[in-house]
């Protein structure tokens, strides 16, 4: 469980041109921009500048815009041995750079083209390669799964008889699939196959991957539905899920560096920290991943922001790895529309396509407008990465002037003594447990927040029930039938119950 809470809250906080790249250190100069310097800035290498010596919370409420960091102070802060930024704009790469080193402790930099464990990142790659066998008519989108499963059929059940299993589900998180995420494996270890991964049979070190809620009811994020994908393609296509990515995504799309296997060829990797201490992973430095679509990525934001060019090109005119067609159907026009692979955003200047990513040892985000005006990638070796990445990317979207992960201020109210002191307190998972995870306390009449889910922060109301912290995570408070409080939810991802005598 304890796992389980730094890679929800990990993921939660993470959300073009001349080439910058190198290993060295941010620059780590007094000089910090002010709220009008966005306007003058001129050159790309004043907007690098700004966004090393720029970093800010997320969050912050309205009139107390909150601290400016330097990226080396943030690194350091968040234990993050390496960070590695890519910003493409309008379909170009502007820029690209990479900073600290390969492994903590070590003395060699990393630089932009060093590769990093991608995550959850790998799903939406798994999407487009599953979308180019939808488009040369050999999976139909809308069609039961089982028709084309060869080596492995989706379990029949109560749920299964209700309403088939599709594509169209898999990709978009509604084929009522189980599990989450996956742990990785030793890279001496033996590996499962894919059909042992989903039959939960030794070597997989996961449980079976069955269906326990009608297709298409509803969005349940699933690792174990991409699994269920990654067999689809190896059965229709006749070949190992690499290759086929390899051919049918990488190849067409001029990425040379991504890549879906077990052990890296190449040297210069980034060694993955894990825990809150950012403690090496033993060698080779990371965990394998036969679940290759869900989170077997290998990769570089410099290559993740010109395949989001790719895929933003396609949706305007046509003529990528996909059709238009595909291309609108993997992104669509409105947040509220389900995508696949993707999730959606709107943060008010446009539709976004965006993904986190986090396994052991790496965080990782990668946002990219619909329209193509910008796509970002940010990666990190550490699981405290995610924090650094919201900071970072605060300070990007604050440069550039667009609306998505960037810092925003919001207006805040008073809130009565008596409804203050009534969410003071602990909050668990299991109440019965006595066990906090986040605790709210109230001080000169300030709430504050602190626990596992986030360093010791203000917390501020936007509504008598809603509530930030300006790392950016937001909290709506449950109550019960006669208005007391009674949880925490946060993000909309989990819920926290008060516990007694708070």
């Amino acid at each position: 469980m304890r796992r389980w809470i730094r890679v929800v809250t990990a993921t939660m906080l993470a959300c073009a041109g001349t080439i910058a790249a190198g290993g060295q250190p941010a620059n780590d100069g007094s000089e910090r921009p002010t709220p009008d310097s966005r306007q003058a800035v001129q050159t790309q290498q004043d907007r690098i500048a700004a966004i090393e010596n720029g970093l800010r919370p997320p969050l912050a409420a309205r009139g107390e815009p909150g601290p400016l960091w330097t990226l080396r102070e943030r690194m350091a802060h968040h234990k993050v041995p390496a960070v590695s930024i890519a910003v493409s704009i309008d379909g170009k790469l502007a820029w690209a750079k990479a900073y600290g080193i390969l492994e903590a402790g070590s003395a060699e930099p990393v630089d932009a083209d060093t590769l990093f464990q991608a995550a959850s990142l790998s799903k939406p790659v798994a999407a487009l390669a599953a979308l180019t066998l939808v488009d040369r008519g050999q999976i139909d989108l809308d069609a039961p799964v089982n028709a084309y499963l060869t080596s492995w059929q989706i379990p029949e059940n109560a749920f299964t008889r209700a309403e088939k299993v599709t594509l169209r589900h898999l990709l978009s998180h509604r084929a009522g699939t189980t599990i989450h995420g996956f742990e990785g494996y030793g890279v001496d270890q033996i590996h499962p196959t894919s059909t042992q991964i989903l039959t939960g049979e030794a070597p997989a070190n996961t449980s079976p991957v069955v269906i326990d809620k009608t297709p298409g009811e509803s969005r349940r994020y699933s690792g174990g539905g991409f699994q269920v994908a990654q067999l689809l393609i190896e059965d229709v296509a006749a070949t190992p899920f690499a290759y086929y990515v390899q051919a049918n995504v990488f190849e067409p799309a001029g990425l040379s560096r991504s890549n879906y296997e077990f052990v890296q060829r190449h040297s210069n990797v980034a060694s993955g920290h894990v825990g809150s201490k950012s403690k090496p992973i033993p060698a080779p430095g990371y965990y394998a991943y036969p679940e290759r679509a869900a989170a077997g990525l290998w990769t570089t934001p410099s290559e993740m922001v010109r395949l989001g060019a790719r895929v933003a090109a396609a949706r305007s005119v046509g003529g990528g790895i996909i059709s238009q067609d595909l291309a609108r159907q993997l992104v669509p026009d409105r947040a509220d529309e389900p995508g696949l692979g993707f999730g959606l955003n709107d943060p008010g200047d446009g539709i976004v396509f965006v993904h986190n990513g986090h396994n052991p040892g790496y965080s990782a985000r990668w946002f990219t407008y619909g329209d193509g005006r910008a796509s970002v990638a940010i990666m990190t070796n550490s699981d405290t990465g995610g924090k650094l990445i919201r900071e970072v990317a605060s300070a990007i979207g604050y440069v550039y002037g667009w609306k998505q992960d960037a810092f925003e201020e919001r207006e805040i109210v008073d809130l009565p003594e008596a409804w203050q002191e009534q969410l003071v307190g602990g909050y668990a998972f299991d109440a019965a447990s006595g066990q906090p995870v986040a605790s709210i306390s109230l001080e000169d009449g300030r709430l504050w927040i602190e626990g596992e889910l986030a360093e010791r922060s203000r917390f501020y109301p936007t509504s008598r029930e809603h509530f930030f912290i300006p790392g950016g995570l937001n909290f709506t408070i449950e109550t019960d039938g006669d208005g007391n409080a009674t949880g925490l939810n946060v993000e909309g991802e989990f819920v926290l119950s008060k516990l007694p005598g708070g």
